[in-house]
């Protein structure tokens, strides 16, 4: 799992395709897939684009963050993509893109549908946001 956070000029093209390469799962957002398409010289955006960083870095799965717009899940055999659902009463977003990943990495490691996974993680991030700090206490009907 590569989760790419990339911040400030920490980065560098050839550090970006080394960890590609070194990974199956990809998790980026909205504002780091324009940065990596042109890192690494891809044309093209949404579905088109992920397609084709899957298939440079033969991953198994991207996972694109949106914001308050939901998220996109896009594996070899299928798409998943949640608009984002009902607002919630945002508290603090920090830890929602870490607890989305979690998700994830769990629905992976256990081999759940990509539509599962994607639900969980979906609800998990969207609690977290509703909560103060980044590691709130997860209920128990949020724990997969």
């Amino acid at each position: 799992m590569f989760d790419i956070n990339l911040r400030q000029s920490y980065y560098s093209r050839a550090v970006v395709e080394d960890m590609l390469d070194r990974c199956t799962v990809l998790k980026l957002n909205d504002e780091e897939l324009p940065v990596v398409a042109g890192l690494l010289q891809l044309a093209g955006d949404g579905v088109p684009l992920l397609r084709r960083l899957m298939d440079r870095h033969r991953l198994h799965l991207i996972a694109l963050t949106r914001g308050p717009r939901g998220s996109l899940l896009c594996a070899p055999d299928g798409i998943s993509e949640e608009p984002g659902g009902p607002p919630v009463h945002v508290v603090d977003t920090v830890g929602a893109g870490d607890a989305f990943t979690a998700a994830i990495v769990m629905g992976v490691l256990r081999g759940h549908p990509l539509r599962q996974m994607h639900e969980h993680a979906e609800r998990l991030a969207r609690y977290v946001c509703t909560q103060a700090g980044a590691t709130p206490a997860v209920p128990s009907d949020l724990v997969a």
